[in-house]
């Protein structure tokens, strides 16, 4: 079925004429956009769909909250350099980029659900290498092998909850992965707690196994994205999956507008990888990457990797500081609630402002308590204050809403590739902050270290006061908003 020409100038003159220019977006109304209630309707199905695919999250989450505590004693088994040790923890981040890049190419040629189940296999497979590794080497290779797992579903689970997801709820439902990831967070603190004594390192590991097998298992009853499947020219299929997860056999309007700019795009589209540069995409693709930058250069690896070190830094016993992370866990996944329900009716771009300002501040005040030598209770009030708040700006802010922005940005035909684009710049961050952070806190000191994340927080800051706000539109309305802008700017460049 062929989206009628009439069909597809009346998608775009409707949506010119209510989606205003996203280059001056920072003031739009999250409300303005007020699509009907069926619209806004959650089926049992849908909450089936969004349980499965964002235990992808909880993967993710895991491997990062374990990380940490696992490679301490990985590395005192092993007397392993800080450098070393940093290796350990961030070898699964290699993996993650290797599986950014290929998730999203995999996810167009084979769809969504298969490369989720692909995943799933990957990272349990990857984490009982890791329980049984004989040697280091092993190890590390295991974690490559899960790291790609965690890096494919990083790309695909919000992308394909995106696709699936009615607008007025999608920023709260596409959180889930964010919220499962605080959870698997939790859950490697739990585990690094409970293995204290024993230093069972490869318990902690290969626990990971079981969400990734859950995944995998999973994967066996979620239905395809009807975007991809419109993309494939399955309308059928398509319309089938749509009214299951609408409730509603009338799910025309909504299919034809998917068709409608799915014809559009394949009229203009270039191949490969040159997609990402057509003029009014690139700036979609810059939106997404800048998000996926700063939302893990603000310095949050540092902190979920390696507070039991810093706490230690400031004076706090080693059992204590590995409990106070599990307290740490605890206000991340409460507060990523917090932020599940103000993600669509803040917006986005006020939230993400809120915490990079909160953040910023944090962090500062943590430099300080640093830079004083011998503060009375300085374990204690890092734990407190400024780590506490920092983790709190951060999970209602960048670390759930990072994610959102990255799975609704980007136009269908390149949301995948662009998607992993993000992704990729993601855990490459983080295994840069992985590699670089013990050496830092050892060279420069924590007070300078969290003074130079401070400075990036504040850059954040000024991205947040001038990105476009994206609540409230449907996916097709984003991408006509700015393929709208880039035709009245001329040259197909819209400034961030």
């Amino acid at each position: 079925m062929q989206p009628h020409p009439d069909a597809l100038s009346s998608v775009s003159s409707a949506h010119r004429n209510t989606g205003q220019d996203l280059a001056r977006a920072g003031a739009d109304d999250p409300a303005a956009v007020q699509p009907s209630a069926a619209g806004a309707r959650l089926t049992w199905y849908v909450y089936l769909v969004i349980a499965v695919s964002t235990l992808g999250g909880l993967i993710f989450g895991y491997d990062i909250g374990v990380s940490g505590g696992a490679g301490g004693f990985v590395a005192d088994e092993y007397r392993l350099s800080s450098f070393m040790e940093g290796l350990v923890v961030s070898t699964s981040l290699i993996g993650g980029m290797i599986g950014a890049m290929a998730g999203g190419p995999l996810g167009d040629r084979w769809g969504r659900r298969p490369t989720l189940l692909l995943s799933g296999v990957l990272f349990a497979a990857g984490a009982l290498i890791s329980a049984f590794a004989p040697t280091l080497s092993v190890l590390l290779g295991a974690r490559v092998i899960l790291g790609a797992g965690v890096g494919a579903a990083s790309v695909l689970v919000p992308v394909y909850i995106a696709e699936l997801a009615p607008p007025r709820l999608r920023g709260a439902l596409v959180a889930g992965f964010q919220l499962l990831t605080t959870l698997g967070i939790l859950l490697g603190y739990g585990a690094n707690a409970l293995f204290l004594e024993s230093q069972a390192w490869r318990w902690s590991l290969g626990l990971a196994a079981v969400p990734g097998l859950l995944l995998a298992g999973g994967a066996f009853f979620v239905p395809e994205s009807p975007r991809w499947l419109v993309a494939r020219s399955r309308v059928e299929a398509a319309r089938g999956v749509l009214r299951r997860v609408r409730g509603s056999g009338d799910v025309e309007s909504e299919l034809s507008e998917i068709e409608a700019i799915h014809a559009q795009e394949a009229r203009e589209s270039a191949r490969g990888w040159r997609e990402l540069t057509v003029g009014w995409v690139r700036p979609m693709v810059l939106v997404g990457v800048l998000v996926a930058f700063f939302a893990n250069a603000c310095g949050i690896n540092l902190v979920i990797y390696f507070a039991p070190q810093i706490l230690q830094s400031a004076g706090m016993g080693s059992g204590s500081s590995l409990l106070a992370t599990v307290g740490l866990g605890v206000v991340n996944v409460l507060f990523t609630l917090v932020g599940m329900a103000l993600v669509d009716r803040m917006g986005r771009k006020p939230l993400l402002l809120a915490g990079a300002v909160g953040m910023t501040f944090a962090l500062a005040a943590l430099a300080v308590v640093m830079s004083v030598p011998g503060l009375p209770g300085a374990d204690w009030m890092s734990f407190c204050f400024p780590l506490s708040l920092y983790i709190v700006m951060y999970a209602v802010s960048p670390g759930l809403v990072a994610y959102v922005v990255i799975s609704e940005v980007f136009p269908l035909h390149v949301r995948a590739k662009a998607t992993g684009v993000a992704t990729f710049v993601i855990f490459a961050i983080n295994l840069i902050i992985g590699l670089t952070s013990l050496p830092m806190l050892d060279w420069l000191g924590a007070a300078t270290t969290f003074w130079l994340f401070t400075a990036v927080c504040a850059l954040f800051i000024v991205f947040c006061l001038r990105m476009p706000e994206t609540t409230g539109r449907t996916l097709e309305q984003l991408e006509e908003d700015f393929r709208a802008a880039a035709q009245r700017r001329g040259a197909g460049v819209h400034r961030v």
